[in-house]
């Protein structure tokens, strides 16, 4: 897949980061799948996927991430892109939104990106090549009610990809997010049974276009905020 031969996917324990590790890796690349749900706290590889890598971690503590990081490159060598699916939602009114739900959205949404991004691109910047692809939401663009924490927590990514797009505009460095609207998901399917699941997002097409940014069609993308709306 062009110079991309091993990459970081986080939240693979869940439906849309293991639906990206699996599509990465019937291409052939080197997958480390970071995971809060994982088992071991080692770097172990998967003996039923070969190349697929995971490792139990809590991607919303900015020292074990650096830890990580620094852990992976030792053991694997240096990472060519990351995508970023890490990510939980709530819903509530938001004078009614709990301390508890707000703190959730704020760590899992957005410090958990910061923190990863910001560990992965000191090494892009030195290599002169990287690509990052975060997981944003369409929300972010018209939020409903009951999504104000859940949206503003998102906004943030749209925020950091421009800002970072800027930084690296000079270099063979990309980053881009997507902004899915609902995706069909068990979790999903199961929270709303009633609704048209054929007009929701399909794991295989969304992570078929987050492949897409690290093909080398996908090189002069930088700072993208993809909508992906499926037929909602």
């Amino acid at each position: 897949m062009g110079e991309v031969d091993r990459i970081i996917v986080t939240g693979t324990a869940g439906a849309l980061g293991g639906a990206v590790a699996e599509h990465f890796l019937a291409q052939g690349v080197e997958v480390i799948g970071l995971d809060i749900s994982h088992e071991s706290a080692t770097l172990t590889e998967d003996k039923e996927n070969p190349g697929f890598f995971t490792m139990k971690v809590d991607l919303t503590e900015a020292k074990k991430v650096r830890a990580v990081l620094a852990s992976i490159t030792d053991k694997r060598g240096p990472v060519d892109g990351l995508v970023h699916c890490t990510g939980g939602f709530r819903w509530s009114k938001f004078d009614e939104v709990s301390d508890e739900d707000i703190d959730f959205l704020v760590r899992v949404n957005l410090m958990s990106t910061l923190w990863v991004v910001r560990e992965v691109l000191g090494g892009f910047k030195k290599r002169g090549f990287g690509r990052i692809v975060l997981v944003s939401s369409r929300s972010t663009l018209g939020p409903g009610v009951g999504e104000g924490a859940y949206t503003a927590s998102k906004a943030g990514i749209n925020a950091l990809v421009k800002s970072v797009a800027a930084e690296i505009a000079a270099d063979d460095i990309t980053i881009n997010a997507v902004l899915p609207s609902i995706i069909d998901t068990p979790a999903n399917r199961a929270e709303m049974p009633d609704a048209d699941h054929d007009t929701w997002v399909s794991l295989p097409g969304l992570a078929a276009i987050i492949s897409a940014f690290f093909a080398p069609q996908g090189a002069p993308l930088n700072g993208a905020l993809l909508p992906v709306s499926g037929r909602t």
